[in-house]
C-alpha cells in the first residue's frame, strides 16, 4: 500500500515537473542565438596600435563550432580557436593564427558572452578592460550624415589665412556611402572629397584609398563625430613642406534630419535614406513574439499537467476503493 502511494506521488510530480524542464531546456537553447553584428571597440591606446582591427563585424558562417565574423569593409576576421580555447583575430582567414594581435580569453559560444580581451603591446600580451565586443549595428551607433566645420576657417593673421584653400574646401556636409575598415566611409555632397578610416587614422582627401589629404586625426574612434579634439589640417611650414597643424576648433557633428523619427517604407523611395536614430528591426520583433509564444505555451502546458495530475489522483483513489467501469469514471469525474 505504501509503495502504491509513493508511485502515485512520483507519477503526479513527474507530470507537473516534466513540462517545466522542457520549457527550461527550450530557454537555454534560445540563449545560444548569437548576434550577427558586433562592434569591437576600445580606447585611444588600443586604437593607436591596432585601430585597423577594430570596428564593426558581421557574421560570416561558422568556424570551430561557433559563429565567425568578418570586418565590414575590411580585411580582418574574428573566430574561435579550438586548440587554445579562446577567440582571436586574423588578417588572413579563419584558423590562421600568425600575427594575431587581439585575444579574448574565454570559451563562450558567443563572442559577446564575456569580455576578457587582451592586445599585443609590442611582444607583450596586455589585458585591457576598455577593449570590448558587443552586439551593435553601425546605423545604431554612428551618424550617416556629418558636418565638418571650424571657427578658424575664416581666421586671418595679416595676409595669412589659418586655412589653406584645399583644407577649407574639405569642410562641409558628408554622407555615408559605404563601409571601409570597419567604420563608415563618407563623401562630401557634390564633391570629390572623402572621409575614411585608413590604417589607424581618419583622413579627408580627394580620393578613396589615398594616404595624403587635408584633414587628419592620428588615432580616432569608430565614429568620427565622437572625436572631440586633436583634429589636424594640412599646412606648409617655413621650409615649404607640408605638415599637420592642429585645429582646436575643428568639429565633426551629426546632421539631424527632419524625418529622423519617421521611418520610411522601402516603397517610399528608390534610394537609401539616412536615418541614424531610427530603426525597425523585424528580426528582433520576431524574437520578441517568439519569446511570448514560448511563455504562453509553457503556462498552458503547466496548467494542463496540473489538471491531468488532479484527475489522475482521483482515478487512483477510486480504483483503490474498488470502483470499476462506469462507477470508476463517475467517481474520477466527480459525477453523482
Amino acid at each position: 500500500m505504501v509503495q502504491n502511494i509513493m508511485n502515485k506521488n512520483i507519477f503526479s510530480s513527474w507530470i507537473i515537473v516534466s513540462p517545466i524542464l522542457a520549457c527550461l531546456n527550450l530557454s537555454i537553447c534560445e540563449e545560444k542565438h548569437c548576434c550577427s553584428s558586433l562592434l569591437l571597440e576600445s580606447d585611444e591606446g588600443v586604437h593607436t596600435q591596432h585601430g585597423d582591427r577594430l570596428g564593426f563585424y558581421a557574421q560570416l558562417g561558422y568556424y570551430g563550432a561557433r559563429p565567425a565574423y568578418r570586418q565590414q569593409g575590411g580585411h580582418f576576421f574574428l573566430f574561435y580557436h579550438e586548440d587554445e580555447q579562446h577567440w582571436i583575430d586574423s588578417h588572413y582567414f579563419y584558423g590562421a593564427t600568425l600575427f594575431s594581435k587581439l585575444v579574448n580569453e574565454m570559451d563562450g559560444y558567443c563572442l559577446d558572452d564575456h569580455n576578457n580581451w587582451s592586445f599585443y603591446n609590442g611582444s607583450v600580451l596586455t589585458y585591457s578592460e576598455m577593449l570590448t565586443s558587443k552586439s551593435s549595428k553601425i546605423e545604431d551607433v554612428c551618424c550617416q550624415e556629418l558636418k565638418i566645420s571650424s571657427a578658424n576657417s575664416e581666421v586671418k593673421t595679416g595676409n595669412n589665412s589659418f586655412y589653406n584653400l584645399k583644407s577649407k574646401d574639405s569642410l562641409g556636409d558628408y554622407k555615408a556611402i559605404g563601409m571601409n575598415n570597419g567604420p563608415y566611409i563618407y563623401q562630401k555632397k557634390n564633391h570629390d572629397k572623402f572621409l575614411e578610416y585608413r590604417d589607424r587614422y581618419w583622413l579627408a582627401s580627394s580620393g578613396v584609398g589615398r594616404t595624403s589629404g587635408h584633414i587628419h586625426h592620428p588615432r580616432g574612434s569608430v565614429c568620427p563625430e565622437h572625436i572631440e579634439k586633436e583634429w589636424q589640417i594640412s599646412d606648409k611650414n617655413e621650409d615649404g613642406q607640408w605638415v599637420w597643424k592642429e585645429d582646436p576648433e575643428l568639429k565633426i557633428t551629426c546632421v539631424k534630419q527632419m524625418n529622423d523619427m519617421k521611418p520610411k517604407l522601402m516603397s517610399d523611395t528608390t534610394s537609401p535614406v539616412a536615418q541614424p536614430y531610427t530603426q525597425i528591426d523585424p528580426v528582433e520583433q520576431a524574437t520578441t513574439s517568439s519569446a511570448g509564444a514560448v511563455v504562453f505555451g509553457c503556462i498552458s502546458m503547466l496548467l494542463l499537467s496540473m489538471m491531468i495530475a488532479f484527475f489522475a489522483r482521483r482515478f487512483y483513489r477510486a480504483w483503490g476503493r474498488g470502483s470499476h467501469g462506469k462507477q470508476l469514471l463517475f467517481e474520477t469525474m466527480d459525477i453523482e
